[in-house]
């Protein structure tokens, strides 16, 4: 009994957890769902949240580069024939003046171990660099903001698009029905000669071509579901529905604020700025190469001398040496080289110049564009919208009608597949409304509202 009851609690505690699981899994993803998992999972922004994190790196590698440059150092050389040395004759004496004596300087194996230090005390292009590892830094963080802004509108755009065409699917599912129970009704009748065949023949056809056209458009509603799994980075073997009741939130049909364009917000726009910078930064850096740099070293040094290899005895003797210096390095003529590479640096301001102006264009244009899309497809859905309140009025009255006998059959199908492509177009104009929206949205640099 006690077990009985004990399993009994772990269905009761584990029930609730299993059904939140399989709700997960099979359940609705909403748009904000999608573009959230989309930010944490999306493969390319993760490369550019790498490109971001080498930078942070590159920027401390060229910190490291102005500290401290400590070697260990060591040396091991054993002559089997120690090298011979020329010497003019009588150099000691004992030849004759004019003949060439040839002597061997040194002992057949020596050991060294040092240390050395160099400190970079001032160069100009160390300082430039400085400020454009940071600036670099700066440019990989907007670059990836930038990416997180495409990867929240394609997630939209391409979530948007399939719901889009699973609308589409439902209207076609339920014209198919529709001509499907017309069919069964023909068919009665033709074997009663009540109708002629050839009406059948063409409900037939057309109930064909609905199931050719299903067909067709599940293979898009696939592709398009799949292309949206890539973009949120999950298994294509995922399984969700889409949140059809995004349409049916008032505020799909609330006219948004339409802000002045300020390109200034626009995150390529921003990108372009950073990088004008960087060749600001670079053509300094050009100029910097011909300054002066100063260095100080130092150098200590332990030497051993001998005839055979007795470095580890004790009685080993070892001559230390010690230098500390500075360096000055004054460049005077590189062949123009350095004229070169600045004059190329300003032909790269000038090119940017260029796409700045045209991007200023492009982001104007996209600005005019979907305004003008965003207003006309409220105007649009407006019109729909009277459109599907005449159908529902015409549905209403033709089933009145038939109750009464005083319609056809005909025209009651007629009338229901009227409402279903009125119903169809008002959901499908929404869809183009939310469309519209993340359009202007993005144009105008706030895409990232969608979220909140």
């Amino acid at each position: 009994m006690l077990r009985i009851r004990l399993v009994a609690l772990a269905c009761l505690i584990l029930l609730p957890i299993l059904l939140s699981a399989q709700q997960t899994e099979q359940g609705v993803l909403t748009l904000k769902q999608s573009i959230e998992i989309g930010l944490q999972n999306n493969r390319t922004l993760k490369n550019t949240l790498l490109d971001e994190e080498k930078a942070a790196y590159q920027r401390k590698e060229i910190i490291g580069s102005g500290l401290p440059q400590v070697n260990i150092t060591g040396g091991y050389n054993n002559f089997i024939n120690v090298f011979p040395q020329a010497l003019p004759g009588g150099f000691f004496g004992d030849s004759e003046p004019g003949s060439v004596d040839v002597i061997a300087f040194g002992v057949p194996q020596s050991l060294r171990v040092g240390a050395s230090v160099n400190q970079l005390l001032f160069s100009s292009s160390y300082l430039v660099g400085l400020k454009a590892a940071k600036t670099s830094e700066e440019f990989y963080r907007l670059l990836s903001q930038q990416s997180e802004e495409d990867v929240i509108y394609d997630i939209s755009m391409n979530y948007l698009g399939s719901l889009q065409l699973e609308l589409q699917k439902e209207n076609l599912l339920a014209n198919i029905d529709q001509l499907t129970g017309l069919e069964k009704i023909l068919r009665a009748q033709v074997k009663n000669d009540l109708v002629r065949k050839v009406d059948l023949n063409r409900v037939t056809v057309n109930l064909s071509t609905l199931e050719t056209e299903l067909e067709n458009l599940e293979i898009g509603i696939a592709q398009r579901k799949n292309y949206l799994k890539l973009l949120m980075g999950i298994p294509m073997d995922s399984s969700f529905n889409l949140d059809e009741s995004l349409l049916e939130d008032p505020r799909a049909r609330e006219v948004m604020l339409v802000e002045d364009l300020d390109a200034e917000n626009r995150m390529d726009i921003q990108v372009l700025d950073k990088q004008q910078s960087l060749l600001d930064l670079e053509y300094k850096n050009i100029k910097a190469s011909r300054h002066p740099m100063l260095v100080a070293f130092g150098d200590l040094n332990r030497n051993a001398f001998s005839n055979r290899f007795d470095f580890l005895s004790e009685g080993k003797i070892w001559y230390q040496g010690f230098l500390v210096g500075l360096k000055l390095d004054i460049p005077i003529f590189d062949g123009f080289a350095t004229k070169y590479r600045a004059s190329q640096n300003k032909v790269n301001q000038r090119q940017l110049e260029q796409n700045r102006a045209m991007a200023m264009d492009a982001a104007q244009m996209e600005y005019e564009n979907a305004t003008k899309k965003y207003f006309n497809s409220l105007k649009t859905l407006d019109a729909v919208a009277e459109n599907l309140n005449l159908a529902d009025e015409v549905l209403r009255e033709t089933t009145l009608l038939y109750k009464e006998s005083l319609s056809p059959l005909t025209d009651l199908l007629e009338a229901e597949s009227t409402q279903r492509k009125a119903q169809a177009n008002f959901n499908n104009q929404l869809v183009q409304v939310q469309i519209a929206r993340v359009e202007l949205l993005k144009s105008t640099g706030n895409i990232k509202k969608i979220l909140l």
